[in-house]
């Protein structure tokens, strides 16, 4: 497996995910529950995954993921998912805009931490209703009556929404059929899709969240090299 650095707000829990991960056979290359500490040593050793609390002991994911945004245009930046106790998290949203990957929801009768970074590295995400009504809003999209989001017609139109807009027609559908708190097999079943194709769609929508609001280096052909990485 790749290498993973992992950030958790308490020891316990840190210890308890180095533990899961080593035994799923990703290799750790370290460890932490301070965001400032973990700049540090991404300075010498990039991880191909970041793995973080959305709360740490020394503040918010999002100021390790300003971080990354300093770093050099050429260093390779690892893909971040974060955890969080609650699917109602009020700043998930945020901390997904501005560069992370994916979520894992740290709950007991959930999938485990290790089936999340899984999913993150084979190109898959899952994206709550709260947080599929918020990138609606950010894309400047409506969100659709579920009766007509769920047509097999409307999975597979690729037509953007709008002249500027990032997103096709599909992905408005998509994020209208989660907002109603539709389901990943149930998307799938009605787009007659595989599951994992949904999935991957979800994570691509994260990536033009992420060119809605380009790291502080990135000028505007940056952000078009971006949206064309996207779009291919």
């Amino acid at each position: 497996m790749s290498s993973v650095f992992l950030l958790r707000h308490s020891q316990r829990s840190l210890n308890r995910a180095v533990g899961d991960l080593a035994d799923s056979g990703w290799h750790c290359l370290g460890a932490s529950r301070h965001w400032q500490e973990a700049a540090a040593s991404l300075g010498h050793a990039m991880p191909a995954y970041l793995v973080s609390d959305v709360h740490l002991s020394d503040g918010h994911a999002s100021c390790l993921l300003q971080y990354l945004d300093t770093l050099p245009p050429a260093l390779a930046r690892p893909r971040v998912l974060l955890i969080s106790d609650a699917i109602d998290e009020m700043t998930l949203f945020r901390t997904l805009s501005s560069g992370a990957h994916a979520y894992h929801v740290d709950q007991p009768r959930g999938p485990g931490l290790q089936d999340s970074l899984l999913a993150l590295a084979q190109g898959r995400a899952q994206m709550s209703p709260a947080i599929a009504r918020q990138a609606l809003q950010s894309f400047g999209a409506a969100r659709r009556q579920a009766s007509e989001a769920r047509r097999i017609e409307a999975g597979h139109d690729r037509q953007p929404l709008a002249a500027l807009s990032l997103i096709s027609r599909a992905e408005q559908a998509l994020l209208s059929l989660l907002s109603h708190g539709w389901l990943v097999p149930e998307i799938a079943e009605a787009w007659y899709l595989l599951r994992d194709e949904v999935e991957r769609r979800i994570a691509r929508l994260y990536r033009k969240l992420h060119a809605l609001c380009p790291p502080a280096h990135a000028g505007a052909s940056g952000a078009l090299t971006e949206l064309q990485l996207i779009a291919a």
